[in-house]
């Protein structure tokens, strides 16, 4: 009789859950041989070395006044920062690789951080970084 209850048991089916594991299976061999390998930077972080240079302060307040490890270089109104080039050209004569740490205040413009980077540029200078500002 068609629609009974005994006629037949439907049972665990293991065929389909193979089916599904071997699907799964495959995706996972595929993507797994086609990963990229993420190659290593090399890049040098700024830091102190033992035995290391030490790094050049170069200090902007928040009224534009740039001060050389805590010596005022130069007028706040300056933009070309002649000075700073030429303190900076100083230095870098004797060892081209000198760090140089930029740290302005919070409330400093960014125009003059820009133009103390114009500064750092003209002067050539290589090894640049900036510092986190004063509380």
């Amino acid at each position: 009789m068609a629609g009974s209850v005994g006629d037949g048991e439907f049972g665990f089916q293991i065929a389909p859950m193979l089916d599904v594991l071997f699907v799964l299976l495959l995706f996972f061999m595929v993507t797994a041989g086609a990963q990229k390998h993420e190659a290593s930077l090399t890049t040098q972080l700024p830091g102190g070395k033992p035995g290391g240079d030490v790094p050049l302060e170069i200090g902007i307040d928040a009224d534009g006044q740039v001060n050389v490890s805590g010596v005022p270089v130069g007028d706040a109104s300056d933009h070309q920062l002649g000075p700073l080039v030429d303190r900076l050209t100083q230095v870098l004569a004797s060892n081209q690789t000198q760090p140089v740490v930029i740290t302005p205040m919070r409330s400093t413009k960014q125009q003059r951080v820009v133009d103390v980077l114009n500064a750092c540029a003209a002067a050539k200078v290589k090894n640049l970084a900036f510092g986190s500002p004063p509380d």
